[in-house]
Parts: C-alpha cells; structure tokens; sequence
C-alpha cells in the first residue's frame, strides 16, 4: 500500500510536523473511491467465491444436494468437506501460540460446531452465479443438543486459571470477611451481551498462485501471522506466500490474524488454476469471524460511613468455544483501579457452542469496568456523596494488590477537567430531574484504564537518488493514521519536505512488524522509525564528509 503526498500546500520543509494538524496522506483516496482494498484488486481471470454457512447449531453433516447448485449457469465448482478434509492442517489460535483468530477447521470433517459455520464454499464465473448456486446448496443434518449460552444444559464452566495456567486471580487479604463488617454494601449482577465487530469493509479474502507461490489478498491487522499460519496450514514454505493487506475498512478487533475461509480460497484457486476471490455476505460475517463474548459480573462492594472502599469481590465468566482456550480476562484491570485492602476475584470460562471470541474495542477492560463503575455509582447513591468525590476518596498512587506504584495517575486532575468542562457542578443527582425541553438529560461519570503497550517491529527507510524518502514496514493502516504519523515522523526525523515522503505498509514483501492494536502501534513504530533515521543521517554524514567527498574535514 503505496501513500504518497501530492498536496501542493504541503510541498515546503517543514519542522516540528508532530503534534500539528495535518492533512492524513490517505485521507483524499478514500474520500473520492480511489482507495483499492483488498477486494478491489484486479486479477485477471478472477472467480468468484460464496459460503454456505450452517443452519443449526451443533450436529453432523449427513449429506449434500449439489445437483440444482451445479446446475446454475457459471457454477464452476463446489467444495465441501468430502473434498479438503485432510488437506489442511491444524493451527493454533493466536494466543495459544499459533497464528489462527479461530483453531477450528470448518471443512475439516462432517462435524458441525456452531451456528453459522461454512459447510461448502461455491465458486462460479461471477459473483451473482455463486450467490445464486450457494442459496440452492440444500444440507441434510444430523442435529445435537447444543448450548449457545451461559444458563444452557450443556454449557461446561471452567475456572480461568484451570483453561490458562498462567492466569492468576486477583487477590489479597479476606475480603468475604471484610464485607461482613462492612457500613455499606453494594451486591449486584451486571452481565453484557455479545458484540460483533461488522466493519464496513467484509471479511473479504482473495488468492492467485504463480506455479508454487502464493499470493494472498485480505484485510488484515497482522500479515506476518496470516502468512505463517497460511503456510502451516498447507505444508508450504513462507518465504513462498506473499500476503497483502490494503487498507482496511474498519476492524474494531476483528481481522487479526489467519481467517478460517483463507486457506479454502487459496486451495480452490489452485485446484481451479485460476484466482479466486471471496466476498462473504454481511450476515455470514456475524459468525465466521471473532465476537466479544457476553460477560456476567457478580459484583460485591464494601465501604466505611466516610465512603472508603474496604471489601471487593468480583465474580466474572464469559462465554467462549469449545475448541479454543480463549479468554480476555479482566479482573486484574478492576482490582487495581481503587484503594481498597481486602480484595477477591474470581474468574472462569464458559464452554459453549459458538464461534471463538476474540478481542473488540479496548479488551478486556470494556465489561469489566462496566460492572465495577456501576456498582461505585451504586454505591455513591446509597452514601449520598457525589460520585466523582467518592472516586477521589478511593484513588491509589500503588496498585492495591501488588503494592506496586503506578508510573502516572493523573485520574483526578482528568475528573476535574472534565467536570468543568461538562458543566458536572450543574447536575441534578436525583434521577428524572434533569430535562432539556422534552428530553430528559443527566450526567454521569465513570474510569478507564488501558496499558500502555510496545511491540518490536522492523523499518527500512531509504533516501532515493531524486531526495525522496521511502519508508516500508509490514505494520497497518487500519484507520489509526499511521501511514500520516510516519510521513510526518520521518520529515521530522530526515529535514524533508513531507511531500517528499512515501510510506508503504500492510505486506509480507516489506520488513516483519506485529499486530497492529492493542494501542500499541504509533508507540512501537514512531520509535522505531526514529532510531532508522538516525542511522540514515550517520551514515549521509559518514559519507559527505569521508575522504574524497564534498565535504571531506568538514
């Protein structure tokens, strides 16, 4: 994904880029359609690829009724499991230390294990012709029982620290105990549904093989993986598959890693001869992708007269699949957000027949802080205190747990800004008092944290013979800005005209970088891209000023 600055207002040097407004070097393309994502690209003689997703939750695929399919003009071809079934091996989900978003094999066997799974893949001259051929695709099943949620015969409960062992609860000195004595106590549930990702942009893949290499085109937050596993999965040399991901059109923690329908597309275009591209249905992307998972908090609060926390219990579960050990924990984000001495949690899985979960929008700390706010603002009722001063009471410089001092803990000075700038003195406590003609208002306020996280990554930058500056990492635009962030980073870091920079991302040709997320990737790459451009003007000035050149002594 080549981003160069064509602006002529910005033709100038300029110093000091960072930190000042600028117009986003991707920002026109996308704005006029001349953006190409990944389903965009052109390859010649391109078919067309559709899923067939499952109808019932849990069971086992009797048989298939292909004969009105493969009748549909421009039906190439329909593969199901009877097709790839040992063909593809399996990986590991990405936390497990394997590269996949899901370790499930969707055509691996005849077993159906969550709604909504892909069942057959249908390829055709045309996007219509393999719409069409997928819809008269008739399955026959075997239907199981099945549990899709927490309260289900079947769903199987297992304590966080039984699924993963390096997890540990949260805890210290007895907070049961201490919430007997307790002046005040708040005891509540508060559970959260499942959220599903549904970018704009669908959960597109497209392959095209030249004799034994391979090249990938798909939105993705993490190349290196897709290409590892991709290659795991279909006993091939990396070095001989090529991913690229263009743009991406939203994500909100979806598109991680290896998909589950990339290696059947890759596999259908070399058993075609010809590329294949998928474009799967928005509905089909509520199940063949990631989710967060719903989330159930019993949640216990203890406080003195004077509103000091003295008690905390937290009793979490979330849902994920049957196939994977996956799980966001979050408790360690809710026992470190307040003083309190005596604190407890406990945190455990729930197996059931879904897809695997994945990360969404700041995990885990979303539900988990969702749960503990609620109950302090429940609490700041039943005091009557102010809910802000009842958060300011409670506000630690160490972490409760481990004793540990935080770097920083500007919480308050962030209430106080926010108050006055929410006109916070002006609320009404008691609930329904609050109007603005015909509406009622209110104003309430809650914490959040997020880690500050670093990742190592790789760059290559270079100086062309004409001053253009050229930066290139396999790291993504996912919408973050980067691809801006770097262009103004090595004009800063190089003396150039921003105009004179051209920033590549999102493919495995370029130099190795991780995942992009976790709020991680301006961090990792602004200094990384610093310490290149520090090694590029040693090496001009090494070379300007060696013996024989321009300015030899100087």
């Amino acid at each position: 994904m080549d981003h160069p600055i064509a602006d002529p207002a910005q033709a100038g040097a300029e110093e000091g880029l960072l930190g000042r407004p600028q117009v986003r070097v991707d920002g026109p393309a996308k704005v006029t359609g001349r953006a190409r994502f990944s389903s965009d690209v052109a390859l010649p003689g391109r078919a067309h690829a559709a899923l067939v997703t499952s109808t019932i939750v849990r069971g086992r695929i009797r048989g298939f009724d292909l004969a009105a399919a493969a009748a549909t003009p421009g039906c190439l071809r329909i593969f199901t499991h009877r097709d790839l079934a040992g063909r593809i091996a399996p990986v590991k989900h990405l936390m497990a230390g394997g590269y996949a978003n899901s370790a499930h094999l969707p055509l691996g066997s005849d077993e159906v294990a969550y709604a909504g799974q892909i069942v057959a893949l249908v390829v055709a001259e045309t996007q219509g012709a393999a719409e069409e051929a997928a819809a008269r695709v008739r399955v026959a099943y075997a239907e199981a029982p099945f549990a899709a949620t927490f309260d289900e015969a079947g769903a199987e409960t297992v304590r966080l620290a039984d699924l993963k062992p390096e997890h540990a609860d949260p805890r210290r000195g007895d907070a049961d105990a201490a919430l007997a004595r307790a002046d005040m106590r708040i005891a509540a549930r508060y559970e959260t549904p499942v959220q599903h990702h549904n970018p704009m942009e669908l959960f597109t893949t497209a392959c095209a093989w030249d004799g034994g290499r391979l090249t990938v085109h798909e939105p993705s937050r993490y190349v290196g993986a897709l290409q590892h596993g991709l290659a795991a999965q279909l006993g091939m040399d990396p070095a001989d598959i090529r991913v690229v991901s263009g743009p991406i059109g939203g994500h909100f923690g979806s598109k991680l890693a290896l998909s589950q329908h990339t290696a059947l597309v890759a596999l259908a275009a070399r058993d075609l001869g010809r590329p294949v591209a998928l474009v799967p249905t928005r509905r089909q992307g509520f199940t063949i992708a990631n989710h967060r998972p719903e989330t159930r908090h019993d949640l216990r609060l203890g406080a003195d007269r004077a509103g000091r926390f003295t008690a905390l219990v937290h009793e979490a579960a979330m849902t994920t699949s049957r196939f994977d050990a996956f799980a966001m924990e979050g408790t360690d984000v809710t026992a470190s957000l307040y003083a309190c001495p005596d604190i407890r949690t406990d945190e455990r899985a729930v197996r059931v027949d879904r897809n695997t979960p994945g990360p969404m929008r700041a995990p885990p700390e979303v539900p988990y802080l969702f749960a503990l706010e609620s109950a302090v603002d429940e609490m700041a009722w039943a005091l009557g205190l102010d809910p802000i001063a009842l958060r300011r009471r409670n506000d630690t410089v160490t972490d409760p747990v481990s004793g540990k001092p935080f770097s920083s803990r500007p919480l308050m000075a962030c209430f106080d800004a926010g108050a006055e700038a929410f006109g916070w003195s002006r609320r009404i406590p008691r609930p329904g008092a609050m109007r603005d003609g015909a509406w009622r208002v209110g104003l309430g306020c809650a914490t959040s944290v997020r880690p500050v996280k670093i990742a190592p990554a790789t760059m290559r930058v270079a100086l062309r013979p004409d001053g253009r500056v050229a930066v290139e990492t396999a790291h993504h635009e996912i919408g973050n800005g980067i691809t801006t962030l770097l262009a103004m980073a090595a004009a800063d870091g190089l003396g150039v005209p921003i105009a004179a920079v051209t920033v590549r991302l999102g493919d495995t040709a370029l130099p190795p970088a991780g995942i992009s997320g976790g709020s991680s990737t301006t961090t990792s790459l602004l200094n990384t891209l610093a310490l290149a451009c520090e090694q590029l003007r040693a090496r001009l000035a090494a070379a300007c000023t060696a013996a024989g050149a321009p300015l030899a002594g100087a």
